[in-house]
């Protein structure tokens, strides 16, 4: 059973010992509160160090020759499968939750579709335009795939009947996200007309679903610290098997997604601010602190106060505009995580297996990304659930998510600024269509001092 990691060699007895002791770095430095980028930093670098190290060396795992470094891949293995694990019920408690939240607040209708609008349609821009960066110079086809994998061939006819679960259990049972979301759309549907007849009768079950939403959450916090040991395991074995062509492939992926996320700053974010006659430069001037936060802390759920207090008092957006769009960004329409990246690594991922994408498999990307973004834009390590819900959907391989993951620390910055301005951007829009956005505020030269 245990055949393939048996000590055989001076060299992966090394390797053992030094990956217990990079495990008790990694877990000491969480002890000490070290900042959660800079752990995975150094897993990364620590796996890149191990993967030069003794990635030339050899064994033999299930009668094949491979890297030795190989040996400590379960490690990665365990925290895709624990990904897998937990995308099921978070995707469907957290879509739910999301369309009946806003039901509840009555006041803020017109405000709820004008926001669900703007940042659902940026998301969805932003999942053509990470498509286009990576499929024009067809990132990842000289990346070497994780195992084989063969994708059946299925008629658009059961494309189409698959988006809709003919057995709930075994929907909600496999990994197939799609209809999943189907069927939460339909059960949120439901409760928002039962809510205008009974409204009693509905508040258990919306009750019971956003306890579970919270628990699942917090499961989803639980894998997420796994990452700093994942990384590590995946930067180490990429390293190890990769020739030089497929580390270049790596720093080629890194400039495309700068370059998509820069693109989409440019000519989303910004040219939708000039067409509503907006000043993208003082937009920008006002907003910073939320940027910079944004980019420094890669959370958008820890800039959220800086970015509703930037909206309200440098940018000028009315109270109830910004305390309703900002929480919702973080729950809805993330522009990067939710649309660019996973756009990006369902190409790469394709690409690397030989698997071809046509116009079926560009539109449910889109329909994909989109929906997607409706519910789980607010959980933590929000990019790596979102590329797993669209390779599930689209029928890659999972392990997609493993070719890049080591490098993602490196990007994760740029992400979370495109995130936050693209909230600032859907509130600074919504408020203009409502009258409720001070130009006074805006245009004034006088520089506000936030409390945050």
């Amino acid at each position: 059973m245990f055949d393939n990691y048996l000590i055989d060699s001076w060299q992966k007895g090394v390797l053992y010992l030094t990956t217990l002791v990079v495990i008790a770095l990694i877990f000491f430095t969480g002890k000490k509160k070290l900042k959660f980028s800079l752990r995975v930093i150094i897993g990364m670098t620590l796996g890149i160090l191990i993967g030069f190290l003794f990635g030339p060396t050899t064994t033999t795992i299930n009668g094949q020759e491979t890297t030795i470094v190989a040996t400590i891949r379960p490690i990665g293995q365990l925290y895709l499968r624990l990904i897998q694990m937990v995308v099921v019920p978070l995707v469907l408690t957290a879509v739910i939750k999301s369309f009946t939240s806003l039901e509840t607040m009555q006041k803020l209708k017109s405000i709820g579709i004008k926001s669900f609008f703007w940042l659902l349609i940026t998301t969805t821009i932003g999942a053509v335009i990470g498509f286009l960066f990576a499929y024009i110079p067809g990132l990842g086809s000289n990346f070497e795939p994780i195992g084989e994998y063969v994708r059946e061939i299925t008629p658009i006819e059961t494309v189409i009947l698959n988006f809709f679960p003919n057995n709930i259990g075994a929907a909600l049972s496999g990994n197939v996200v799609l209809p999943v979301i189907v069927l939460a759309l339909f059960v949120s549907v439901a409760i928002i007309i039962e809510n205008v007849r009974h409204p009693e009768r509905t508040k258990p079950f919306v009750d019971f679903n956003n306890s579970l939403n919270t628990i699942m959450t917090r499961v989803t916090k639980f894998v997420i610290k796994l990452t700093p040991y994942a990384v590590f395991s995946f930067m180490a074995y990429a390293v190890g098997r990769s020739n030089i062509e497929t580390l270049k492939q790596l720093g080629l992926y890194i400039a495309l997604i700068y370059g998509a996320l820069i693109f989409h700053f440019v000519f989303v974010q910004m040219l939708l601010l000039k067409i509503m006659k907006v000043s993208p430069i003082k937009f920008v001037q006002k907003f910073s602190p939320a940027m910079f936060l944004a980019f420094t802390s890669q959370s958008s759920y820890g800039t959220l106060p800086v970015t509703m207090e930037s909206l309200t008092k440098r940018v000028g957006v009315s109270d109830r505009i910004a305390n309703f769009v900002g929480p919702l960004s973080a729950n809805v329409g993330m522009n990067a995580c939710g649309g660019i990246f996973p756009a990006m690594v369902a190409v790469l991922t394709a690409n690397a297996y030989g698997i071809p994408i046509g116009p079926v498999e560009f539109v449910l990307l889109l329909v994909i990304t989109t929906i997607s973004a409706i519910g789980i834009a607010g959980v933590p390590g929000i990019a790596t659930i979102a590329a797993a819900v669209v390779l599930s959907a689209l029928g890659l391989p999972i392990d997609g998510i493993a070719l890049i993951i080591a490098v993602d620390p490196l990007i994760d910055m740029g992400r979370t600024l495109i995130n936050v301005t693209g909230a600032g951007v859907a509130a600074t829009i919504v408020a203009k269509s409502e009258n409720e956005l001070n130009f006074d505020i805006l245009n004034s030269k006088e520089e506000v001092i936030l409390s945050e």
